[in-house]
């Protein structure tokens, strides 16, 4: 094994550090684990599509190099096995939180065999004892392909494809990236100018080209690709300045944004879930919760299934639900809501009770829940009894219609 001389007191030298400690991890495989070395290295690592590129560039000046000034030995450790690492990870890495909510990467060679869309029928799950389970988030026929989704199901078509034609060297030609409405969710569309409807971009399955303009469906007014970028490039600009902690100023933001963005873009998507989050810790506007989880829920099964995201939001929503029906406002809530939760909740703690990123007001819902279905329960008997031993108080002389027998007799 090699010896290392990294600078524990330059925050400089340790920053780079938690970037490459991944990849030296894997560099040394041959050595302390061998059996998983041959098994991340059945993996595609794309060196010859990645040569001359930005992104090998960019490999090579900052962990290569950096590499090198700490000691890694070249005759060891050639340049090209650190490049077919870092191909290796950039393919294949899953993004993951540790247990302390700590952004981080992992591999996991058989869930990375499976392939990618933009319309996932699986969903995974990095459990506590850091194991990734991939679970049906779809019904699957027998013989059907499993697919996991390579980016971010709630990204804009454009950015999807960019990202994956990037870092895995492929260009999506899945279902939702062929249809111009992206399932009718029209998630990646903006308003138009002329009549306020959704300005959509034609989809080309023989093409990588970005540059198509978008029209309008239902004036068919035409806007140049350019000026659809510059629009997001301006919202992005702008949400750089915005307070992501701020409650107040992302409800701002968003009701801005809504006069230009449909009702379901994938920035407004960003917001809501984050509003969620703010919200749900803060403990505060039950209310608003349910109604940004009823606008947020509808499209993420529509894109991901049943899915991590969805059992979050599930878990959010009725949280806030029994939060509302123990203030004392349960007209405020739909009829039947109760039963209804109580089936998406047992669906939605199975999938994420074990995942590192399960919310920690999980348990907490869970018994509320069911304490409040043992009262609802308790109430309906009480009420029932009383049914049964009430006696009108001039019973004597109630007039009780006869029956049929009695008018036979009549008769």
């Amino acid at each position: 094994m090699q010896k290392l001389s990294i600078n524990t007191e330059s925050l400089e030298s340790l920053s780079k550090l938690t970037v490459a400690i991944l990849v030296l991890r894997c560099l040394f495989l041959p050595q302390t684990s061998p059996q998983d070395w041959i098994r991340l290295r059945l993996l595609q690592d794309h060196v010859e599509e990645r040569k001359d590129t930005k992104l090998q560039k960019l490999c090579q000046d900052f962990l290569v190099n950096y590499l090198r000034d700490i000691g890694l030995n070249k005759n060891q450790i050639s340049d090209n096995e650190i490049h077919q690492v870092c191909g290796i990870l950039d393919s294949n890495a899953f993004e993951s939180k540790t247990l302390d909510g700590v952004e981080s990467r992992a591999v996991f060679p058989l869930s990375a065999m499976v392939n990618s869309s933009c319309l996932p029928n699986m969903t995974h799950v990095t459990r506590k004892d850091r194991k990734m389970v991939l679970v049906a988030s779809r019904d699957i026929q027998k013989g059907q392909e499993l697919f996991i989704c390579y980016t971010g199901t709630r990204w804009g078509r454009i950015t999807r494809q960019k990202h994956l034609l990037l870092t895995k060297h492929f260009f999506c030609r899945c279902p939702r990236c062929l249809d111009p409405t992206e399932c009718d969710t029209f998630i990646s569309s903006i308003k138009c100018l002329e009549c306020e409807g959704y300005m959509v971009q034609e989809a080309q399955s023989d093409s990588t080209e970005f540059s198509m303009p978008w029209h309008c469906q239902k004036c068919r007014h035409e806007m140049e690709h350019k000026k659809v970028v510059a629009v997001e490039t301006m919202i992005g600009q702008m949400l750089k300045l915005v307070n992501k902690n701020s409650t107040h100023h992302l409800e701002q933001v968003s009701r801005k944004l809504k006069r230009v963005l449909t009702s379901h873009h994938y920035i407004l998507l960003e917001i809501y879930m984050n509003l969620v989050t703010l919200y749900g810790n803060n403990k505060e506007k039950h209310e608003r919760i349910v109604e940004l989880c009823d606008i947020l829920i509808p499209v993420l099964q529509k894109l991901e299934g049943s899915s991590k995201a969805v059992a979050f939001m599930l878990i959010a929503r009725i949280g806030s639900q029994v939060s509302i029906c123990r203030a004392g406002n349960e007209e405020l809530l739909q009829s039947g809501w109760h039963e209804e939760s109580l089936t998406h909740f047992d669906d939605a703690y199975t999938l994420i009770k074990s995942d590192v990123q399960a919310p920690d007001s999980l348990i907490e819902v869970k018994i509320s829940l069911t304490n409040l279905k043992e009262e609802k329960d308790s109430n309906k008997k009480d009420s029932l009894k009383l049914e049964a031993n009430y006696e009108h108080p001039d019973k004597d002389n109630v007039y009780y219609p006869p029956s049929e027998e009695n008018i036979e007799k009549l008769v």
